[in-house]
């Protein structure tokens, strides 16, 4: 009882420093972009001036310098859903940061019985192994890793799949066992999105194929 407690504790922790730190990168994009429409004139007359001088490749590389802010906000909605997409700009963030490539593409269904509780406790398990698995496999080689998530609503289920490169451990009794020294709380986390998933109807499956790992999750729901 009282490692549920804390173990609840734990999340409401992560999820509040997500959503906090998800209003704090859009505030920041959201300024960026005003500072850029306001100086749009000047960065038109720049382009004109390198126009004039026929020079292309300056014009280029301008243009992408000052689009950045407004292409670094197109990618802030994933879904359309809050919460999914803060735990998604996080995870896309903090992978940056450790040089891991990730590719999202989402789909979530709106107004659907699944819990935003519920969901994060998914999200945020399997995307924080996805990205240890990456951390240990860019230690193990000289590949950069690539993080593939997919959301997509079939009907009346929706598929949460991730995949990452992996060096494949050795299966045991039908799981893969975590290459933590923390091990006991690893196994808490997993057995937390298990539980999640069966509470929808749902089942989560693992995979490992040509050194690449994936984990599926789907789930049934209602609106």
């Amino acid at each position: 009882m009282l490692q549920t407690r804390k173990n609840k504790i734990r999340f409401l922790e992560r999820k509040n420093q997500v959503l906090e730190e998800n209003y704090h990168l859009l505030t920041d994009l959201y300024q960026k972009n005003e500072r850029l429409y306001h100086d749009m004139n000047h960065h038109l007359q720049m382009i004109y001036h390198f126009a004039e001088k026929n020079h292309i490749s300056e014009i280029a590389e301008y243009v992408n310098s000052i689009s950045t802010p407004v292409n670094e906000l197109s990618n802030m909605t994933w879904s359309g859903v809050d919460i999914v997409d803060a735990i998604l700009n996080h995870t896309v963030l903090d992978a940056q940061r450790q040089g891991i490539e990730i590719d999202v593409n989402a789909e979530y269904p709106r107004d659907c019985n699944i819990t935003p509780d519920d969901l994060c406790v998914i999200l945020f398990n399997l995307l924080d192994n996805a990205m240890e698995a990456c951390l240990r496999y860019m230690r193990q080689t000289d590949s950069p890793p690539c993080i593939e998530v997919t959301l997509r609503r079939i009907h009346q289920f929706l598929i949460i799949k991730i995949k990452n490169p992996c060096v494949p451990p050795r299966k045991l009794f039908g799981l893969f066992p975590t290459t933590k020294t923390d091990a006991r709380h690893h196994g808490i986390g997993l057995r937390n999105v298990r539980e999640k998933v069966e509470k929808y109807n749902g089942s989560l499956e693992f995979e490992i194929k040509d050194d690449a790992f994936t984990v599926t999750a789907l789930l049934f729901f209602q609106t």
